[in-house]
């Protein structure tokens, strides 16, 4: 529809969004003085009855819950053609959808939104009332005195519980509805919304939507450090049988209210999550840079090229594939998150694809190099290893070369096939960590990765 200039008393200032049934606008309350967010049921929908009533229940539970964890309605009132409108908060600060597509999110501010959004729904179970649809982008943020506070929003598939069983039609989103609810005339009760909360806690965590059920990847797998507890909370919420997940979204969040209060909580975002954009983004440069180098060990194995990666600090080069050098990675990293002394670190990470390095469902392949903080001490590869993704016992060797002493384990009872090494300088204090990850077993890659690393100048 067009813009309009008024509903009602509230001056319309701008667009906000559209959903499958409503529209949503920007406007000011001159009598107030306050900004308002203003629903109005789609044009297209506005003669059907089902879905006009289920537009005004949903301003109705609002209104009647009145809760600091969801979307407030001030007013309820219809235009001239019967298409109703509700007047409500407005959320300055966007939705959780779009604090997500920013990037990663540190793990205690993680948790606060997700204990926020539990505490929004289980208002709302507290009311007799199932959402159906928790999602990020139904999500919303509101600016507070201190800070930053969480509103649940967009209860148009909200159900009462007495009603919950015999539903006529599926309803809710793909990726964050349970498995029963895209049963029609399924049987439903407050734990489809807990299995929501789980998926959202599962994107809050790694940056990404869980896949669809059932969920085999525990987030910790994709983001290592993670306390225990909290893979455990998530993948039970997510299981497919719904008598494993938590009981209701109060047991939910109080669970995640106590990881949170959990002493050593991983306070910074992983490396290779928190940089993503800036890894397409300096990719071509990174490997453009790197084929104009001389080519490394090419004699070696025959049938692969490796190309010299220079890290964006001029500390280190290492050897790679050629073949593996779709995206890039070169400006440092931070060896804290594996409980080591000491802040930012020269570091380069080249794969086929970086977003997924620790991806256990759909790895990519390539290497990472970092160097370590100078010690009195050398780590060993038991201290440098955070995430192992094999089964099995490694095959264990001892460096020794012209350039580097040290350690090395490769498994090979996976896809990729992971190795690991710790290279500690012969005539120097260094020490870099490696990681090789390949699609195949190729014996002579991990090695000829370590000969082509080198320290420089």
């Amino acid at each position: 529809m067009a813009q309009p200039d008024m509903f009602g008393r509230y001056r319309v200032i701008r667009h906000l969004g559209s959903g499958a049934f409503a529209t949503v606008w920007l406007a000011h309350d001159d009598r107030l003085d306050t900004p308002v967010a203003i629903k109005v049921l789609a044009e297209n929908w506005a003669r059907r009855m089902d879905v006009h009533q289920r537009f005004m229940e949903e301003a109705r539970i609002l209104r009647q819950t009145d809760s600091n964890w969801l979307v407030r309605v001030h007013d309820l009132d219809v235009l001239p053609d019967e298409r109703p409108y509700m007047v409500m908060t407005y959320a300055d600060q966007g939705s959780v959808a779009d604090l997500v597509a920013k990037g990663p999110l540190p793990l205690d501010e993680a948790l606060r939104l997700l204990t926020e959004i539990g505490q929004g729904v289980t208002v709302l179970h507290r009311h007799g009332t199932i959402h159906r649809d928790i999602k990020p982008s139904n999500v919303l943020l509101l600016s507070s005195p201190v800070g930053q506070r969480v509103l649940v929003a967009d209860l148009g598939f909200a159900k009462s519980i007495d009603q919950a069983s015999g539903f006529t039609a599926a309803a809710g989103t793909p990726g964050y509805m349970s498995p029963e609810q895209s049963v029609p005339g399924g049987d439903i009760d407050v734990r489809v919304d807990v299995y929501s909360l789980g998926a959202v806690a599962y994107e809050l965590i790694t940056g990404r939507p869980p896949p669809s059920p059932p969920v085999r990847t525990p987030p910790g797998r994709i983001r290592p450090g993670l306390p225990p507890a909290l893979d455990e909370l998530i993948m039970a919420a997510l299981s497919t049988d719904r008598a494993n997940r938590p009981r209701d979204a109060q047991a939910f969040t109080d669970r995640v209210r106590a990881i949170r209060m959990t002493p050593g909580l991983p306070t910074s975002v992983p490396w290779w999550m928190r940089h993503r954009p800036k890894w397409v983004r300096t990719a071509a440069a990174v490997l453009t840079a790197a084929v104009l180098m001389t080519t490394t060990g090419a004699a070696a194995l025959p049938g692969l090229r490796f190309i010299d990666v220079r890290d964006l600090n001029g500390r280190f080069v290492v050897a790679v594939p050629h073949a593996w050098a779709h995206e890039a990675h070169a400006d440092g990293w931070e060896p804290r998150e594996l409980g080591l002394l000491g802040g930012r670190q020269p570091g380069v990470l080249v794969s086929t694809d970086t977003g997924r390095w620790r991806d256990a469902e759909s790895p990519s392949y390539g290497v990472f190099a970092g160097l370590l903080p100078r010690s009195a001490e050398q780590p060993g590869l038991d201290q440098l290893i955070d995430s192992v993704p094999c089964p099995g016992e490694p095959v264990r060797r001892t460096l020794d070369t012209a350039r580097w002493t040290g350690e090395i384990r490769e498994w090979d009872e996976c896809a990729p096939r992971f190795g690991a090494a710790v290279l500690h300088a012969r005539h120097g204090p260094e020490t870099i960590y490696l990681e090789v990850r390949q699609p195949d077993q190729r014996p002579g890659i991990v090695d000829q990765v370590i000969d082509g690393t080198r320290l420089l100048e």
